[in-house]
Formats: C-alpha cells, structure tokens, sequence
C-alpha cells in the first residue's frame, strides 16, 4: 500500500476525529488508519526507549482496563521514520475506485491487477491510476459511501450487486409513484444470490443536468443492467463484521461474528468516527523516576519467567545501582480500582493550589490570590510551563461514549455501540498510542462562597433542570448520562470558559482553536484552565504572561462579560428554550458562545450565558450593575 509516509502532524493521529480506526482525508484518497501494533513498535528495545512517555499516574488509570499494560509510546515523527523505520500505517478506504474518463467502477485490488496485466510497475500504481491506454494514467475517483455498524465495523456498499434488483425493490420509483409519501421510503433491495450477468463490467456515471442521487448510477457495460443512487442512505444489510484497521493476513481482513445492521454515511460525516481519548495532566509527585532504558529492562527479564521478583530486583539494584523501593514500585501489580474522571482530576486540581513549584522544573506555576482584584475569582495559577498526555483507548462508530465510560467494564457500559481497541491484542495488548504535548495556561478559580450562595437561586435550579430535561430527550446516551450528573455549577463554568476564549481571540489575537479547555468542577472543584500547547499559534509564552498584569486581565474578563450580554441572534437567543443538538443550549449560539469543537470538552453543548449575564439572577449581575 502506499502509505511510507502520512504527512498530517502528530497529533492528527490522536485527536477527537483521528487515530486507529478513522478515516483520513489526504491529497489523493481517504486512507483508514491501521492498529499501532504495525508501526514499528513491536520490539520495544533499547533502540525505541526514547518513544516511551513516562506517565505513571494515567498508566496506572489505564491498567483498570488494560492489566498488561507497561507502556505509552509516542506517534513518531517523519524524522523518526527514517532513523527507527517506525511510522502509522494505513491502506485505502473505501475500497471502491471510479475513472472520471472512461467511468470503469472497480475495488482497488481489480484496479492493480489491470495495472500490472497491462506491464506498469506497482511502484507507479499510488495513488491508484487507471490502466487504459485512452486514459493516459488517469488518476482514480474514490466512492463516497461507505456503511458503519454500532458495533464499530465499516464496509462498503455491496457495489457488485447494486445493480441486481429484486422485483420487490421500490427506490427507483418517483416520489409522486409512493402511496404512503409521509412515511420513510424504503432502501434499495438488492438480489445478493447472484450478479447481474457472468461476465460483470460496471461503470460509475454521473449526470451533468440531474445533481440529485437519482442522477448517478451503476451500470453493467456487458448486460446494460442499472440503477440509480436513489434511496442510498435508506439501504440496510447485516454487518460482515470486517476490520479494515487491522493489518490483512494473505490478503484477507479479519472478520468476526456481528449481529448488528448497517447504515450509510458519506466517508466525510463526523459519526463514523469517535475517538476514546484520555487527558492527564503531568503531576511529579506521582511518578517513578526510573528511566525507559532500565524499564526496558526490567520488561525483559519479566518476559523470560527465568527470574522471581525478588530476584529481578536484586539483578537490577545491583547492575543498574538504582533503590530497591523503585523497582518493587514498578514491579508491583495489586487490584487497579476504576478511577472516575472527577476523582482523577482533583489530583491535579489540588496540586496546581496547594503545592509549590517542584525542584526538576518539568512543570512550572505559581499561584496568584486575586479575590480582590477580580470579581467572581478567589485565584488564578499561572502556569508557564504545562505537560500533557494523551492516550487513545479505543473508538466507536455512529456515537460517542462519555469519558468514564472509555474505561469501564462491561458489565457496567450502558450503550448500545461497542467500542473497538486501537490494538490487534484488544484490551491484552502492553502499550498504547500516545501524545506528549508542553504548553501553558491559566488556571482560573471562582469565589468559593459566592459561587455556593449563587447557585442555590430558584431560577437558576430550573434552567439546568431545563437543559436535563431535554436531555432525557437526546438521540445519543452519552448526552442523557452526562446531564444526569450536570450542575448548575458546571454549565456556568463551562460557559465562562467558552467567552473566555472567545474574548482571548477578540482581544489578544489568539486563534480560539489553538486553545483549549480543561474543567474542574465538583463539589470540592470550581474552575477551569484555558491552555495552549507546541504546534499551535497560541503557544508563545504570552497566555500565561496574561497574569503579570491582573488590571489587564480583569478588563479582558470584564470584556468578556459585556460582550456576552448582547448576541445577533438575540432576542431568540437568548430566550432560547433549547438549541443545538438535542436541545442541550439554551442561551448559547455560534455568534455569542460557542467555539472551534477541538477546543471544547463537551462538543459545544450544556452552555446557557443567562446564567452569567442575567440582571436578576447572573453570576455576574452586580459588575454589569
């Protein structure tokens, strides 16, 4: 396949539309990346030791899931794939190819058996070209349709036999020929015991007058059957079970048992792809010290069963001249206890406010008491340098998951999609692909007092009530288990976070979607941090210098505020009784709230600004006094 190289940046790879398993829009053709266990990782030596990312509080998270787990190795570079020949592997998908010149339809591998029957070399098939002297190489079109199940599987559409109707089949009527108009049309239905004729040739047209499904068609040159597209996203079949994400044994994709029906999508649409990702911030306190390399090591002689623990230990102190303590730490293993994602955050939380600045610098803050200086926050911490980890777990297709369900148990998942691991070893494998990403920000911590006195007003209780409400409404489950646990408190401060940024990008110049959020709100929680990291425009040192002068930052806030009492949407904004998807806004829209979705936490949802600019009952009613 033609994938030596995948020039989209490292964090494409794992992001909230990329990673194993998604679809990936290059210059030539969408590719699907394939499981990280064809990398290059597969003997994690000596050699390799500087891809592990040492995080031992989230590897210690993730072990509730995955008990073998012993390291997170970073997705590598171009550079690093020269030096180590470690680099994502993908192949193409869909797997069906059109050529615009003389419309031959065919799946890729048809396509590079005529390539190499006409004497071409393969090394000048990619991307794939059509063999036809009249074509001159025409480079091939790659179909749009692709179908996903609930289970996390993707196919195409069986392409061959869509010309193959049944005599039951109704979707090539006109809509004024349908007896009941108000009810769903059904699909296609499609003869899947055999082809169209013996000798099959199909073409792919496309009308020029008619832009509509009815006017691109699959025709058999040989037998002149046909059909149009008409009705293609109302077509249903049982789900093959393929995983084209992992790498093909003799040409085959693995296949397993699914019971689940299909549906299709454009290969473009966001819901054939949810990444499960995990966020942690680097906290010193928690981790080993001990290197990769002498991780290594103890790694192999675990793997060999020659040696006890015990034994392991001594071989290591004595060789390495490292503590006892530190390798009996790394060596242990007891019962992993499911961490919720609040719990987790509060190590962090509690560290950025109670602990000072760590000798090995790896992080660097400072805590500011502002309660006098801005109205509605007790601190801020300035953080000038900030590590962060991000590891993919799995994905789903056609939903999303919440966050504390990414590592939950079966018996404990209340969906319907299942997720799919990123490795061919499933929740066994020993490593997991991960992002090692330093930035700064700003910690923003509200009025303890204030905030509890606040939130107890009747009419505040009814408008988070009203975002709960339409929830239990909502499509998605993810939407109707986050909002049982939602707070007034939460929606206020996720919405302060949102004007915020928005606010940073009027007034400071920075791009809103170079940032990005981080919330902490329980009952013990009440803020959030706004960051930046390496390889976006705001990473410049200036967000976190933003706390070197209070007076300035309290106008920035300020500004916010005021800005966010008047919308061009409004009135209908902000009387809203729901909007976006599933109703989950309320006072919240593009042209006052929301922003760029890879910033947000929550996919721009459980936002209301009445919460915070309301005269009677805002949080900030007596600074627009």
């Amino acid at each position: 396949m033609p994938f030596d190289k995948i020039k989209h940046g490292r964090s494409k790879h794992i992001s909230n539309y990329g990673g194993v398993g998604s679809l990936i829009e290059t210059t030539d053709n969408s590719i699907i990346i394939e499981t990280f266990d064809e990398w290059g990782y597969n003997e994690l030596n000596e050699k390799l030791a500087h891809y592990i990312i040492k995080d031992d509080r989230l590897l210690q998270r993730l072990k509730n899931r995955f008990q073998n787990l012993k390291h997170l190795v970073a997705i590598p570079t171009d550079r690093d794939s020269f030096l180590h020949n470690v680099r994502p592997k993908a192949n193409y998908f869909p797997k069906w190819f059109y050529c615009t010149h003389c419309n031959r339809f065919a799946p890729y591998s048809e396509w590079k058996k005529r390539w190499t029957a006409s004497g071409k070399k393969t090394d000048f098939f990619n991307p794939p070209k059509c063999s036809n002297k009249d074509c001159k190489e025409n480079h091939l079109e790659q179909i749009r349709f692709v179908m996903t199940c609930s289970n996390g599987h993707i196919h195409d559409l069986p392409w061959e036999f869509w010309n193959n109707r049944l005599p039951t089949d109704r979707s090539q009527q006109d809509d004024d020929e349908n007896e009941n108009k108000n009810e769903k049309s059904n699909g296609p239905q499609l003869d899947f015991s055999k082809r169209c004729c013996d000798n099959q040739d199909l073409i792919y047209k496309i009308s020029r007058e008619n832009t509509e499904l009815s006017g691109i068609w699959v025709e058999c040159k040989n037998c002149k059957k046909k059909a149009n597209l008409k009705g293609i996203f109302n077509f249903e079949q049982l789900c093959l079970g393929k995983k084209y994400w992992l790498k093909p044994d003799n040409g085959k994709f693995h296949e397993e048992n699914c019971d689940a029906k299909t549906s299709v999508k454009l290969k473009t649409s966001n819901s054939v792809y949810y990444s499960n990702s995990l966020g942690s911030l680097y906290i010193p306190e928690q981790q080993n010290p001990l290197s990769t390399e002498i991780r290594i090591d103890i790694d192999n002689l675990v793997v060999k069963q020659k040696y006890s623990n015990e034994q392991i230990v001594e071989l290591i102190c004595d060789l390495k001249g490292v503590q006892k303590e530190l390798v009996e730490q790394y060596l242990e293993t007891g019962d992993i206890k499911y961490i919720p994602d609040n719990i987790y955050r509060e190590t962090e939380y509690k560290y950025f406010l109670e602990k000072g600045q760590p000798d090995n610098k790896q992080i660097k803050f400072r805590v500011i008491d502002c309660s006098e200086q801005i109205n509605g926050f007790s601190k801020l911490v300035k953080i000038d340098k900030l590590k962060k980890t991000t590891v993919q777990t799995s994905f789903t297709r056609n939903e999303p998951i919440d966050v504390d369900s990414i590592l939950q148990n079966q018996n404990e998942y209340e969906y319907t999609v299942q997720r799919q691991s990123v490795s061919k070893n499933n929740f066994e494998t020993k490593t997991l692909p991960a992002l090692e990403s330093y930035g700064e920000g700003i910690l923003f911590v509200l009025d303890k007092q204030k905030l509890e006195q606040w939130e107890q007003q009747q009419e505040v209780i009814e408008r988070t009530e009203k975002i709960k409400s339409n929830a239990q409404n909502a499509d998605w489950k993810s939407h109707q288990i986050i909002a049982k646990s939602l707070t007034s408190r939460k929606v206020l401060i996720h919405t302060l976070s949102h004007l915020l940024m928005r606010e940073l990008e009027y007034v400071c110049g920075y791009p809103a979607s170079s940032l990005s959020e981080r919330l902490y709100v329980s009952e013990t929680m009440h803020g959030f941090l706004i960051s930046a990291f390496d390889g976006t425009d705001g990473y410049l040192g200036g967000l976190s210098n933003l706390c070197n002068d209070i007076e300035n930052l309290n106008n920035i806030i300020s500004s916010a505020i005021f800005r966010a009492t008047d919308c061009s949407s409004d009135p209908i904004c902000i009387e809203s009784e729901g909007q976006g998807v599933g109703q989950l806004n309320l006072a919240a829209c593009h042209s006052c709230t929301l922003t760029p979705e890879t910033t947000c936490e929550l996919s721009n949802l459980y936002l209301d600004r009445k919460l915070i600019v309301n005269k009677d009952y805002g949080f900030f009613n007596s600074l627009l006094d």
